[in-house]
């Protein structure tokens, strides 16, 4: 790994990569407003930063050797600085690596401890004084995970840094979307994680182009050691990794938190307690984390399931829950995919079709029963108990009624809008109609069916790991919708005349 030695650029190449900035920073500055401009946006931007790495110097933010292999080192580097460790090991996990427990730990039990001392984070000494003069205002309120990461920068080229095991045992590339190609962004149109994705590497690429203009020449630690291949690592190591500790460990006035990386404590991957068994590949503990703040440390307890002794077998996996985050955030935010996530949802936008010749009657109604005439609808997962959003019940029937309808229920209080168990049963059946016709449309909206995306999973053929990641994601987002259409009283656009009255609302 380079210690600051890389090998300066001619003056012709630094004046080619200077170039490229400076048109990478033109394009951040440009404003956009929907999907297909985004993406348009991002191929240039990608364009640009593929030119940038080729100039850039090659800098390693590995040690050379696989994860597993620097394991026992970073090990007995913690319990030698005063993490305690109880039944616990790190394991390959998921083609990574996470915890597991050893033996059975009782509910109620420590199974790691980690000393303040152990903790990464910015601190307001001169170790980043620079660092904080030359970071506008906004940058530090806004976007403390940039300031992280560029201190996580300047630690790992420093020589002889305390945190070198923990840095070694971290992972070389990342599958967030800093790491996606422009048709990895293409698998992902029409999801709930497109413009996210799009917007974050926006973001991303108009940092790094300020800190190489402004940034990187002022400070020492960071001149020789500064590229996009090792910004978008450590923004995405902090992404993956940070935790909010409720405490001010840093020293700035005005804090009453500290964003920090937590060595040992972080190698436990993500599982929610509500995720059914039945969904559960086998046995696992879920630990529940808090920072002590008297002993100045975070405490790590296991807490226990049902019958969580019974099917215990060693080994077993050890999760922490990362919080109650939707699978387009996961992806986002983490670059991983929660099969039937208790917490994910969908938001599809509605409106009423203005082109229909009763559409101000529809209007008219829909406001007079204060209900939406359009919006962004959101869909849980229906095996969770979540239920059909009821201002798009209201759409929905006010959508099916005929004229003899419309006029009646304009007069009448109809207070059973949104709800279908209340509805008249024909009113409620032209409802279901009208629901599972525009769910059905939802799900031709996406260039490939859920069959399909099941297949090119389950395909022979290799896919890279960012290419099955989004593949995986949009078909849990289609598994979403499937669920209103096969598991609610909802039939499928097949069996249904093809109504009209009501449209999807153009995404924006």
């Amino acid at each position: 790994m380079s210690n600051g030695t890389a090998k300066p650029l001619s003056k012709a190449k630094a004046k080619e990569l200077n170039g490229f900035v400076e048109q990478l920073m033109q394009l951040g500055a440009k404003e956009y407003v929907n999907a297909a401009d985004y993406l348009g946006h991002h191929r240039d931007m990608y364009g640009l930063l593929e030119r940038i790495r080729r100039l850039e110097p090659k800098l390693r933010t590995s040690n050379g050797l696989p994860r597993t292999d620097n394991v026992e080192h970073f090990t007995k580097w913690a319990t030698a600085n005063g993490c305690a460790i109880n039944r616990v090991r790190i394991a390959e996990q998921f083609g990574g690596l996470g915890l597991e427990a050893t033996e059975w730990i009782p509910g109620g039990d420590c199974c790691i401890e980690v000393p303040r001392s152990l903790f990464f984070y910015v601190q307001n000494g001169p170790r980043f004084k620079k660092l904080l003069e030359l970071m506008p205002p906004a940058m530090l309120r806004e976007h403390g995970n940039i300031v992280l990461a560029l201190a996580l920068i300047m630690e790992r080229f420093r020589k002889d840094s305390f945190w070198k095991p923990y840095f070694d045992v971290l992972p070389e590339r990342y599958t967030t979307p800093l790491y996606f190609t422009p048709e990895d962004m293409m698998e992902l149109r029409n999801t709930e994680a497109f413009l996210p994705a799009l917007k974050l590497c926006k973001s991303i690429a108009r940092q790094y182009g300020f800190i190489r203009k402004f940034v990187q020449d002022k400070v020492d630690e960071l001149r020789n050691n500064f590229s996009y291949n090792v910004f978008r690592w450590a923004v995405s190591t902090v992404m993956t990794r940070q935790n909010n500790v409720p405490v001010n460990l840093a020293g700035f006035e005005g804090l009453d938190s500290t964003l920090a990386l937590i060595p040992y404590w972080d190698m436990a991957n993500h599982d929610h307690p509500a995720r059914r068994k039945d969904e559960l590949v086998g046995p696992r503990l879920i630990a529940e984390t808090v920072y002590n703040a008297g002993n100045e440390r975070l405490e790590c307890q296991v807490f226990k399931e049902e019958d969580q002794s019974k099917d215990f077998s060693s080994p077993t996996p050890i999760f922490i829950t990362y919080g109650n985050r939707t699978d387009a955030e996961f992806l986002v935010h983490n670059g991983f995919v929660v099969r039937w996530n208790p917490d994910t949802r969908v938001t599809k936008p509605f409106k009423l079709n203005p082109e229909d010749h009763l559409y101000k009657q529809r209007f008219h109604l829909l406001k007079r029963k204060d209900m939406p005439t359009e919006g962004k609808f959101a869909f849980g997962n229906y095996d969770y108990g979540a239920s059909m959003p009821p201002g798009l019940i209201a759409l929905a029937c006010v959508s099916a009624m005929d004229e003899t309808d419309l006029n009646l229920h304009t007069v009448q209080s109809s207070e059973w809008l949104d709800d279908l168990s209340t509805m008249p049963p024909k009113l409620a059946d032209q409802t279901e109609l009208r629901l599972g016709e525009w769910l059905t449309k939802l799900l031709r909206v996406y260039p490939t069916t859920p069959e399909e995306d099941e297949a090119l999973l389950q395909e022979g053929r290799q896919l890279n790991p960012t290419r099955r990641l989004v593949i995986q994601y949009r078909l849990e987002e289609k598994r979403v919708l499937q669920g209103y259409v096969h598991k609610s009283r909802l039939r499928p656009l097949e069996d249904v005349a093809k109504l009209s009255i009501a449209t999807l609302s153009d995404e924006k």
